[in-house]
């Protein structure tokens, strides 16, 4: 049943009248009258009743009345809900984000919501690797994580740098930069490569580069629980600088400096399966980031001293 037709029929239906209906349409009276005979072919009987006092409703008519409202307002409400969709004003986004974000992704997100309350909003706590990955293949919307290893159908808006940071237990002391493999005493915990390739690669670059080899004593496989182990005095540790920094103090750190010490953190999505929802918050993200968000923290940091050879 054509909704076209049944506003037709609703509007004559209150006026009773073919002329003054056709008038409010803009249409003919009769194409209006082709557009009733069409309705009735579709319900099997005369809806009016047509005399010197114009159009009557018959009691199919009357039955149909009653129900076309209901339907009128249905399709009146999925109008204003696709055209809502249409301009990124409501729908569904699925998010992914990591450690080094704990902090300006919920800003940015709250933010968002606030100008968006119809969005809903799924929030996955996944290491770069696998956010990138499920870009990829559409089970993820954005990601606020490491720009994608390769360049190919994935975009990123760089919003924060990261920095390797050395993590130690309260009470063990940061050694002079010379005096690095001290900590090899005590032993590194680290992420697991499989749980997090971008952040071990990392490590293992700035480390190679300074002529350190981390005696590593024990994994984990999320960064939650190597912190933890550093806070219980088991072992040092190289984690990301913001992220370190958003979780509690019961460990110390100092960021470190030199090549491979830091990488950008940002927005990645896959263009092509942008909706109009997506593509609001990009923008969002693009007009609200802070800009000096991509400098790294004014601190201390620490740059060891290479072995030589």
């Amino acid at each position: 049943m054509e909704i076209k037709l049944l506003r037709s029929f609703i509007e004559l239906a209150d006026a009773g009248h073919y002329g003054k209906t056709a008038a409010k349409l803009f249409i003919t009276q009769s194409t209006l009258s082709k557009q009733i005979q069409a309705l009735e072919e579709t319900v099997g009987g005369a809806l009016f009743e047509r005399g010197r006092h114009g159009a009557i409703l018959t009691p199919l008519g009357m039955l149909l009345k009653r129900e076309a409202w209901s339907l009128l307002r249905l399709s009146e409400d999925i109008d204003v809900k696709m055209r809502r969709a249409n301009a990124g004003l409501t729908g569904q986004l699925d998010i992914g984000f990591g450690v080094s974000t704990l902090i300006v992704a919920p800003e940015l997100i709250a933010g968002f919501r606030a100008a968006t309350p119809d969005s809903q909003i799924t929030l996955n706590d996944l290491p770069s690797r696998e956010q990138h990955q499920r870009l990829m293949t559409g089970r993820l919307d954005v990601g606020f994580c490491r720009a994608p290893e390769e360049d190919g159908e994935l975009s990123f808006m760089p919003l924060v740098e990261e920095q390797l940071a050395l993590v130690l237990p309260r009470e063990v002391e940061f050694p002079a930069p010379d005096r690095m493999s001290t900590l090899n005493r005590l032993g590194f915990v680290a992420l697991s490569p499989s749980s997090g390739p971008g952040l071990d690669g990392q490590v293992s670059r700035w480390c190679a580069a300074n002529g350190f080899k981390p005696r590593i004593v024990q994994h984990a496989e999320d960064i939650l629980t190597v912190h933890a182990v550093v806070a219980a005095g088991l072992g040092a540790a190289f984690l990301p600088w913001r992220g370190v920094n958003a979780l509690s103090g019961r460990t110390h750190q100092q960021p470190l400096s030199g090549v491979e010490s830091s990488w950008p953190i940002g927005l990645c999505w896959h263009e092509k399966q942008a909706t109009p929802l997506l593509s609001r918050f990009v923008d969002y993200v693009s007009a609200h980031r802070r800009g000096d968000a991509f400098l790294c923290d004014q601190q201390e940091q620490f740059q060891p001293t290479p072995r030589r050879k």
